[in-house]
């Protein structure tokens, strides 16, 4: 199990009471089993190689995180974006077990 922090903007309102968000902060801490996220990277003009970091999120609980796809998880010592809206882990009965979170980010693409 390892430590996920989730960060997520506040919403505020700007001078002229349009909403808007801040900066991110933490907002929730849980306890996750994290994996590898396979993916393929796009070979881009450049002479670079793009490197993907990427993971999915496993965090049990009986109800769902609330975690959203405009979110930013931090584990192993990466900020990394949510790519998708988190998947629902339910058992064989259908009982909610817990999310699945998939996060992503291309470094030199």
């Amino acid at each position: 199990m390892e430590r996920v922090d989730v960060y997520r903007g506040i919403q505020s309102t700007d001078s002229d009471g349009n909403p808007m968000h801040g900066p991110p902060s933490l907002w929730k801490t849980f306890q996750a089993l994290v994996g590898p996220a396979m993916g393929e990277a796009k070979i881009s003009e450049t002479v670079t190689m793009p490197v993907i970091i990427g993971y999915t999120v496993y965090i049990r609980g009986e109800e769902p995180t609330g975690i959203l796809n405009t979110d930013v998880l931090a584990l192993r010592g990466e900020r990394l974006p949510v790519t998708a809206p988190p998947a629902e882990w339910l058992d064989d009965t259908g009982q909610h077990v817990g999310d699945e979170v998939t996060v992503r980010f291309t470094k030199g693409a």
